[in-house]
């Protein structure tokens, strides 16, 4: 199966606020069926939730290490702000004064980066964790 498949799904689910999409991936073949309940469609197969040979793609939000992730890298990159964003987390909108933070500093797009990189580690191993062959 071609991890480029399940990321294209993983995208459409995670492009959308949880639950909105959804999408369903058959282990023995890699076909991908899409849904999108606003949009009102829906191709997954009758019977996909019992049927152990389907696994749901994950939303983004199930994967994202969140907090733990945004710590690392300021731990690597700017230490020095490790107080302050530990300080940020307490208050609500986070990870919108985070991202004000690293643009201060320069550091928006390497956190993009280092960010990108991370949920590709995290969403090959739930692949290989569901048994998905690349």
């Amino acid at each position: 199966m071609a991890y480029d498949t399940v990321d294209d799904a993983f995208h459409f689910v995670s492009d959308a606020p949880p639950g909105e999409r959804s999408a369903v991936v058959r282990r023995t073949t890699g076909e991908v069926f899409l849904a999108s309940f606003k949009a009102g469609y829906d191709e997954r197969p009758d019977g996909f939730e019992t049927n152990p040979d389907y696994r749901t793609i994950p939303h983004r939000q199930d994967l994202d290490p969140g907090k733990a992730l945004v710590l690392e890298f300021i731990r690597s990159r700017c230490p020095a702000e490790l107080t302050r964003v530990e300080a940020l987390f307490a208050r609500s909108g986070a990870f919108r004064n985070v991202k004000d933070l690293l643009r201060r500093q320069h550091l928006l797009e390497s956190w993009q980066v280092f960010e990108s990189q991370r949920i590709e580690t995290l969403l090959r191993q739930w692949c290989e964790d569901q048994g998905l062959r690349r």
